[in-house]
């Protein structure tokens, strides 16, 4: 895989509340985009707002790129009620989180908008 990936941030406003920053990426997450994919991703959790990290445009994701995600829950300390994840519901990516245990670290959801009731709800 050629490590191809781009990743914008965005941020919703909660009415009357705080604002959620978004991280959407799309393309490619592989060995070679692992360690841009984390320093990013820890530069974009870096504040208090909670997190909606965006992975339905992702379209290869190995299990580097999983360990990074999990290096940047632990450094930036998230919890379930502070970051959600993304992806489309029975997609490889999906399937991926959920066999290998993540969803029990990570607010796995279909949509934004479910992603920003959940971390309401938390």
């Amino acid at each position: 895989m050629a490590g191809l990936f781009q990743l914008r941030e965005e941020l919703l406003e909660r009415a009357v509340q705080r604002r959620i920053r978004v991280v959407a990426v799309s393309g490619e997450l592989d060995m070679a985009a692992a360690k841009a994919f984390e320093q990013t991703l820890l530069d974009c959790v870096a504040g208090d707002d909670p997190v909606i990290l965006d992975l339905s445009e992702v379209t290869f994701m190995d299990s580097t790129a999983i360990g990074s995600m999990l290096a940047v829950r632990r450094q930036a300390n998230m919890t379930r009620g502070r970051f959600a994840v993304v992806c489309s519901a029975g997609s490889d990516i999906e399937r991926m989180l959920e066999y290998m245990g993540l969803d029990a670290a990570f607010e796995i959801v279909s949509s934004r908008s479910q992603a920003a009731a959940e971390l309401a709800a938390g």
